[in-house]
């Protein structure tokens, strides 16, 4: 009797250290996941930086910070960077422009991809005006790029 006592104990107890380290595990990974977004380069940051430096004609850091893979003109066909210039060049008039502010707010994320509400203010020929769009970032190769809005039709 002592015997069949003492291995449900040791069962017992062997299951309450599995259930502890699968709490811990999961303990981990989420302050793994919170503090990976706290720290770095953060996709808060990849979206700001996007848009100041498609308001300053940094075309360079605007490209580093798109995913490649999604660049497609309007019928899917992959753009070259010098034809993504060119698109920034008429999309932006080539001038430089300012923005007063650029507020991202994360939206939701899925799959692995967060998605963000930026709303950018500014005031083109002394009028202020304001927009909003959906931008959507993923971990590409260790760092945040922006993969949407693509296909920059002009």
């Amino acid at each position: 009797m002592q015997g069949r006592w003492g291995r449900i104990s040791r069962m017992i107890r062997l299951g309450g250290i599995a259930i502890i380290l699968a709490l811990l595990g999961i303990m981990a990974y989420q302050l793994y996941m919170y503090y990976s977004d706290q720290l770095g380069f953060t996709p808060t940051e990849a979206v700001e930086t996007y848009f100041q430096s498609l308001a300053q004609g940094d075309y360079e850091e605007v490209y580093r910070l798109t995913a490649k893979e999604y660049l497609t003109d309007i019928y899917g066909r992959p753009i070259t960077k010098a034809e993504f210039f060119e698109q920034l060049n008429g999309l932006t008039g080539d001038r430089s422009f300012s923005f007063h502010s650029i507020e991202a707010t994360e939206f939701f994320e899925r799959d692995g991809a967060r998605y963000y509400v930026v709303a950018l203010t500014s005031s083109i020929g002394g009028t202020s005006g304001g927009s909003r769009l959906l931008v959507e970032v993923q971990r590409n190769g260790g760092a945040w790029v922006v993969t949407y809005p693509f296909a920059i039709v002009l």
